[in-house]
């Protein structure tokens, strides 16, 4: 074993040595002080210690879905928070809706949502710091773009058929197994970039392919970044980090197109004859100084392919696992999918009468969505909760979806159990509008809650609903062995396990479902 003076002349000879053990003590003194820092007086799930504290935040890692349940079963109506280690910090958990509902109604000036994503995700040095001081792309996102998903659906529903045509091609009964998460994605950028940047780059595979690529790029980078001093981090984001990269080849993908734009726009107006109906010329529309940018522009698309990969597809992802798994629910829905398109053709609206199919995908998500916590927050100041809990400046708060889910105070006795037409049924009781997919509550949580709730779920509920619908109407699905490999947890995010795929057949009209 190197002792002392080994060490020392190793890292006097090779400095990158020295410089990696004095980031690894960093890290771990930066680990320390902010865990410190971030000690909130709730009880804890798991060992406290200074170093035991860690096997605590190894099995959150690991078994996210695990911890986060067994403090929702062990503290809900006991005092309803309680907190659990990860590598970095103390996060405290609340299991309640009031206060849940206090999280909420909080200013945003007490518990920050902007910020608490801003250090999640290291925006400033992952998706640009543009990005993190100016979010304009929102507004954009709850109006211009939300309002256009109608004009925009025949858009939707083409590359939605072409999209599963270029992927799945079955011959006469043949059956093509596809594995479900790079399928998803793959279908889900392309579909969601025709409504970004439209015909012909949202086909060009490569542009694509950087879009997926980009989330994996955040995810890694944010999670590297954290690693450093502040001092370190803009130089570890442009050279350690792939983020640079992938933004720059993008931003020449895109450039023709920007350029095609603005002399379009120069030559003929804002409003010009034939000017594309997508989120690029809504950004561009909205942009001024240096948002103007073909590189900025790249950047806030990039950032919508981020939130398109890193929800939508893995929810589908679940959605067709429950579909291609459960045979019972098919011909039900199949026959509400195709009685409304045969009236009324594939349109939004058509869509909008699937209660049915709207179920299925909410329900989904409710027992299988994106992540089992819901409405991040950051303390921006020191706070008291109404119970008299202490969080001070710099705590993580988050709410449990998964907890509240499953529980049956909320969905009844079968809360734990997949009941396709649950809102269905919820719907036909009252309260219409409350048990929609894209609606947000209390009770349900994947979209999270208030004035912060995500601004992009229409979308994201029309694109699964539509490519659930054209999978219905258009194909046979199944698993080889009618079962699928659990999900996998990444601290509390719920991914589709790497190996699940699903078996895919050319629906003859009036076929039985296999």
């Amino acid at each position: 074993m190197m002792d002392l003076n080994q060490l020392l002349a190793t890292c006097q000879s090779h400095p990158w040595v020295a410089a990696s053990l004095a980031l690894l003590l960093y890290s771990a003194v930066k680990a320390y002080i902010v865990r410190w820092k971030s000690w909130v007086d709730v009880p804890a799930l798991g060992p406290t210690g200074p170093l035991t504290s860690y096997l605590g935040a190894y099995r959150y890692f690991r078994h996210g879905d695990q911890v986060v349940q067994e403090g929702y079963d062990k503290y809900r109506g006991n005092g309803d928070i309680f907190k659990v280690a990860d590598f970095s910090r103390w996060i405290v958990l609340v299991t309640s809706s009031e206060l849940i509902d206090e999280m909420k109604r909080a200013p945003d000036d007490v518990l920050g949502f902007s910020e608490a994503a801003d250090e999640l995700l290291q925006v400033e040095y992952t998706m640009g710091p543009n990005v993190a001081e100016n979010q304009y792309h929102v507004p954009i996102i709850r109006s211009n773009f939300t309002r256009s998903l109608t004009a925009l659906f025949p858009d939707i529903i083409d590359e939605v058929s072409s999209a599963f045509s270029d992927k799945i091609r079955p011959g006469g009964d043949e059956w093509v197994s596809l594995s479900v998460m790079n399928s998803v994605s793959q279908i889900t950028a392309r579909v969601a970039n025709r409504t970004f940047v439209g015909l012909p780059l949202c086909r060009d595979q490569e542009f694509v392919e950087m879009g997926i690529r980009y989330t994996l790029d955040v995810v890694m980078g944010a999670e590297i970044t954290r690693m450093f001093p502040v001092f370190l981090k803009g130089i570890v984001s442009r050279f350690v980090i792939p983020v640079a990269a992938t933004t720059k080849r993008a931003c020449e993908k895109l450039l023709p197109e920007i350029q095609s734009r603005y002399e379009a726009m120069d030559a003929n107006g804002k409003h010009y004859e034939e000017k594309p109906v997508d989120f690029l010329s809504f950004l561009m529309d909205e942009a001024t100084g240096v948002e103007k940018k073909p590189e900025e522009l790249s950047r806030r698309i990039l950032m919508m392919n981020f939130v398109s990969g890193s929800t939508t597809s893995i929810s589908f992802s679940h959605v067709l696992i429950f579909i291609a798994t459960m045979p019972q629910f098919v011909a039900p829905l199949r026959e509400e999918v195709e009685a409304v398109i045969a009236e009324e053709g594939w349109t939004r609206a058509a869509l909008g009468r699937c209660h049915k199919l709207d179920s299925f995908v909410k329900e989904c998500m409710r027992l299988r969505g994106a992540g089992d916590l819901s409405s991040l927050r950051i303390a921006l100041k020191d706070f008291t909760l109404s119970n008299g809990t202490f969080i001070p400046k710099g705590t993580f708060v988050q709410g449990i979806a998964a907890g509240r889910h499953k529980d049956p105070e909320v969905y009844g006795a079968n809360a734990t159990e997949f009941d396709a037409f649950r809102f269905e049924k919820m719907r036909e009781a009252g309260e219409v509008t409350k048990h929609h997919a894209v609606s947000v509550g209390i009770d349900f949580l994947p979209f999270g809650i208030g004035k912060h709730a995500c601004p992009g779920r229409f979308f994201a509920v029309l694109l699964m609903k539509t490519m659930l619908a054209y999978i219905l109407i258009n194909y046979d699905v199944k698993t080889a062995t009618g079962t699928a490999p659990p999900p996998v947890y990444f601290n509390t995010s719920c991914l589709p396990n790497p190996s699940a795929e699903v078996m895919f057949r050319r629906r003859k009209k009036g076929s039985p479902v296999a």
